[in-house]
Formats: C-alpha cells, sequence, structure tokens
C-alpha cells in the first residue's frame, strides 16, 4: 500500500465503482489506484498491494499473501 512515513494513507479515503473499475483514491496526493490489481492509474510507476478476499455467508475473507 502507498504510504506515508509508514502510515495507512488509503484506509479511510474515498472508493469508486465505475465503468467496472474499481478504485481507491488518496485526494491528498491526487493518486488513485485500481483495487483489482493495485495499478496505479495515474501512469507512475508504483503500485498497491492487493489481496484475494471473498465472502461467504456474511463473512469477509482476506487472504494474508498479496496477489
Amino acid at each position: 500500500m502507498y504510504s506515508y512515513k509508514r502510515g495507512m494513507v488509503l484506509a479511510r479515503e474515498l472508493i469508486s465503482d465505475q465503468d467496472d473499475a474499481t478504485e481507491v483514491a488518496y485526494p491528498k496526493h491526487k493518486k488513485t489506484f485500481s483495487l483489482l490489481d493495485g495499478q496505479n492509474l495515474n501512469g507512475e510507476d508504483y503500485c498497491i498491494k492487493t489481496y484475494p478476499v471473498k465472502i461467504k455467508d456474511g463473512f469477509v475473507y482476506v487472504s494474508a499473501t498479496s496477489d
């Protein structure tokens, strides 16, 4: 995850789901990332880590290993 002084800066930011592209935006630094694959949607080289998620019987399961 893109961090600023090791802070989880994307933890409470804007999430959008448009045109089948779920993304998270960090407006302070004007950065946007795909939640599907972690790609930086601003064309820069760095990305964020993504983790496989499964929802079953109302519970959300997140894998401990990154994609």
